[in-house]
C-alpha cells in the first residue's frame, strides 16, 4: 500500500509528464528528485490506476469488407487490419497485435489450444504480455523440424503461449514430415503421439498461420529442404497454393496430396474444430488464403485490408470462370 504522500507524488509526476509535456529529467529537476526516482513514479502511477491510456485508431475498421468476408465465407469472426501502409514486418507486427487483442478478449478459461507455425504466429505469440489468467491448455498441431528458424518451432510457441495466459502445455517431440510410410507408421503409433494427436479432437480453439507456395522460387521455399524434389513437383502438378501445419490445399480449397508423410493434425480434423483463429496477411498469401476459407477449414481470420480486398477480388474471378 502506499502513502497519501506517494500517492500525490505520483499524481503531481503523471500530470507534469502527460498534461505539461516536461520529461523526466524535467521533472526530476523541478521535484528535486532523482530521474530515476521519477520513473519509478510513473509506472507505479501505471500499475496503481492513476494513469490510463486510451488509444484512438483514427482508421476504423472497414465494416462493409468485414461483412462480404463473414458472409461469403460463413466466418465465425473477422478482424481487418487497416495496413494499407505497411509491408514486410511492419505488416505482421500489425497484425501480430489485432491478433493479440483479439485472443486476450476471447481466449476462455480451461479451453485446449491448438497451436501451428509460421512466422505471423511467432509474431502474433511474442507480442502477448502477461495476462489474465485463463488456465488454458495448449498443444502442438504439428511435429518439430531441425530448422533453427524460431518460427516454425511449434514446441516453443506453445510454451510461450501458455505461459503469458498462466496455463498449461504439451511438447510434441516427433518430426513433422517423415516421407518414408513404414517410419511414419511406427512413429504414429508411439505413446509420445498418441497422446498428443489425442488432444487434436478435443482441440476447442485452433490457432495457425497459412503458408503459400510459390513455385517460381521452388529452391528457396521452406518445404525444400523436408520434402523431396518429387512431392514438391507433385504438388505443383496438382495445384497447391498453400497449407496449414503442411497440409496442402489448391485455390478451391481441394486438399492436395492428402497423404503426404506429415505428423500434424489433418484438414478433415480441423474442419471440426469448434474454433480455428487463422493469422495471415500480405498480398503474396490471396490465393493461398482464399483456399483455407474456400476449403473451411478456418472460421475466423485475422488480416489485412489489401489482402482481405484482394481475396474477395480473386473469389470474384474464380466464380466468373466457373
Amino acid at each position: 500500500m502506499h502513502s497519501k504522500n506517494e500517492v500525490a507524488l505520483m499524481v503531481q509526476v503523471a500530470r507534469l509528464y502527460y498534461e505539461y509535456g516536461l520529461t523526466q529529467e524535467d521533472i526530476a529537476e523541478k521535484m528535486a528528485i532523482t530521474r530515476q526516482k521519477a520513473s519509478r513514479l510513473l509506472i507505479a502511477a501505471r500499475t496503481q490506476g492513476i494513469i490510463k491510456t486510451v488509444i484512438v485508431d483514427p482508421f476504423p475498421a472497414d465494416l462493409d469488407l468485414t461483412r462480404e468476408l463473414t458472409t461469403r465465407f460463413n466466418l465465425k469472426d473477422v478482424i481487418v487490419l487497416p495496413g494499407e501502409m505497411l509491408a514486410g514486418d511492419q505488416l505482421r507486427t500489425g497484425i501480430g497485435l489485432a491478433a493479440v487483442e483479439y485472443l486476450q478478449r476471447t481466449l476462455q478459461d480451461n479451453q485446449i489450444v491448438g497451436i501451428g507455425w509460421g512466422r505471423s504466429l511467432y509474431d502474433t505469440v511474442n507480442l502477448i504480455p502477461k495476462s489474465t489468467p485463463k488456465r488454458i491448455h495448449v498443444v502442438p498441431l504439428i511435429g518439430g523440424i531441425g530448422d533453427i528458424s524460431p518460427f516454425f518451432q511449434v514446441n516453443e510457441l506453445a510454451r510461450v503461449l501458455s505461459s503469458v495466459f498462466s496455463g498449461t502445455y504439451r511438447h510434441l517431440y516427433a518430426p513433422a514430415f517423415i516421407e518414408n510410410n513404414d517410419v511414419l507408421e511406427d512413429f504414429l503409433k508411439t505413446q509420445e503421439v498418441l497422446q498428443v494427436s489425442d488432444f487434436w479432437n478435443k482441440v476447442d480453439v485452433a490457432i495457425v498461420g497459412i503458408g503459400h507456395v510459390e513455385f517460381q522460387r521452388i529452391s528457396s521455399m521452406f518445404f525444400a529442404d523436408h520434402i523431396t524434389r518429387q512431392t514438391l513437383a507433385m504438388l505443383e502438378e496438382q495445384g497447391a497454393v498453400g497449407d496449414i501445419c503442411a497440409r496442402f490445399f489448391n485455390s478451391k480449397g481441394v486438399q492436395v496430396l492428402p497423404n503426404l508423410g506429415v505428423i500434424g493434425i489433418n484438414l478433415n480434423q480441423l474442419k471440426v474444430v469448434p474454433q480455428v483463429i487463422a493469422i495471415a496477411g500480405g498480398m503474396e498469401k490471396t490465393r493461398a488464403v482464399l483456399g483455407a476459407l474456400k476449403g473451411g477449414y478456418i472460421n475466423t481470420l485475422i488480416t489485412d485490408t489489401a489482402t482481405a480486398q484482394a481475396v474477395l477480388a480473386e473469389d470474384r474471378k474464380e466464380v466468373i470462370r466457373e
